[in-house]
């Protein structure tokens, strides 16, 4: 306007009116667009394009920031920027909204990467941030568009960790075990747990599956279970295996603990027992069966047990006994069984009791010594009786040599008397 109003006074001045006229329209046009529209020409500059870090947990998200400027003549062009975000197939999974502020602008984006369709059977994605400037000339058919910076960032799965709680790695046969398995991801920063994940659950033997499951963690990340050494596991080794597959967030993951199941080892008290015996003295033994099971003592109620009496590594009694409901057992032996007519006076008693699936082998063995008067008066008795049995025959003997001497004597007498008489 001021332009105007000094040519106007020129003009004036020069008297000359009529002759520029004609030329006072066109500065005023000239002034109007001058005004109403400072931008001549579409322009596009990206000052900063920046993310907070270049991986990421695919549980986490994406922080954008970008600043530019943008001019363009919205009377005939338009003109907008938008961030891309694409996969390594150059597939756009988010985009943000347009942005066609003229001017300087900046503005910050939080992406969810959870939130993309992505593969579970990937461990790990390249991602592309993109910035993307589009221009169209209003009324043409002259588009473009553009990048003007990419940024590359990784997103991956996060590695999980678990925690057996109850957890034993040796039980006995008819035990159950109560279990509590926690899952949870660390990482420098925080400690995560797997809520409303699914968890496969399995035991093996044998490279066999015996029980299989599937269990949904709570919002703690544990899952509570019993297993039982009868229905669950076999007599041996078992696996108990824990699996995390084809989770979006979470790598595959496979947990296994080793548990052994065993027999029941049977265990004996000796109640009464004399390892030395006197004359005509009973063998008596009394013994108490049992088992600890859930911490507790159990009778072994009747049951059968062997009974061996050993001399020299050759057995010279053999018996079976039953147990009663107490597991008490209750033996008498009469020395009537055993043979003292030998120089042995050590004798070896073992007590069997054979195992089944639930209990074990178990053998108690026990010295037995026979009192040294016993062999002595035995053994003299003997020689007593020996001597006075030789004595006898040796009289007999003496006796009827004596009655045969008599015999022949008086025959030749006769025969003398025959011949004289003849």
């Amino acid at each position: 306007m001021e332009l105007f109003g000094f040519l106007y006074f020129k003009l004036e001045k020069n008297s000359v009116k009529k002759k520029y006229i004609m030329i006072l329209p066109i500065l005023l046009i000239i002034e109007f667009i001058t005004l109403i529209n400072p931008v001549n020409a579409f322009n596009c500059n990206l000052i900063t394009l920046d993310t907070s870090q270049t991986e990421y947990y695919i549980n986490e998200d994406i922080n954008i920031y970008a600043s530019w400027e943008l001019y363009f003549n919205p009377a005939n062009e338009i003109a907008y920027t938008q961030i891309h975000i694409l996969d390594n197939s150059d597939q756009i999974i988010w985009n943000s909204s347009k942005n066609n502020q003229i001017g300087t602008h900046e503005q910050n984006w939080t992406v969810n990467i959870e939130e993309f369709i992505l593969d579970p059977r990937n461990d790990s994605y390249i991602l592309f941030i993109k910035f993307f400037i589009f221009y169209f000339q209003i009324d043409t058919t002259n588009t473009m568009y553009t990048y003007l910076e990419t940024i590359v960032i990784r997103a991956i799965k996060r590695n999980v960790a678990c925690e057996l709680i109850g957890y034993k790695d040796h039980i006995k046969i008819g035990e159950n075990v109560s279990l509590i398995a926690k899952f949870y991801t660390e990482s420098s920063e925080s400690v995560f747990n797997l809520t409303n994940e699914i968890i496969q659950f399995m035991t093996s033997f044998n490279n066999i599956t015996i029980y299989y499951s599937n269990y949904t963690t709570d919002i703690g990340g544990t899952i509570s279970f019993q297993i039982s050494s009868l229905t669950h596991l076999k007599l041996g080794q078992n696996f108990l295996i824990f699996l995390i597959t084809n989770n979006r967030v979470f790598n595959d993951s496979k947990f296994l603990y080793e548990i052994i199941v065993e027999k029941n080892p049977v265990l004996i008290d000796i109640i009464k027992f004399n390892d030395f015996l006197k004359k005509n003295e009973e063998l008596e033994i009394n013994l108490r069966f049992y088992y600890s099971f859930n911490q507790s003592e159990e009778p072994l109620a009747n049951y059968n047990i062997t009974l061996k009496i050993i001399d020299n590594k050759t057995p010279v009694f053999i018996n079976e006994y039953e147990t009663d409901e107490f597991g008490n057992l209750k033996i008498n032996i009469s020395q009537e069984f055993f043979n003292f007519n030998q120089k042995s006076q050590e004798f070896i008693i073992n007590i069997y009791f054979n195992g089944n699936y639930f209990f074990d082998n178990k053998t108690l063995s026990l010295e037995l010594k026979l009192n040294q008067d016993v062999y002595s008066e035995i053994n003299n008795s003997f020689q007593i009786n020996f001597f006075s049995f030789i004595s006898i025959l040796v009289i007999i003997l003496i006796l009827f040599s004596y009655m045969l001497s008599n015999k022949r004597s008086n025959s030749e007498k006769l025969l003398t008397d025959l011949i004289i008489r003849y």
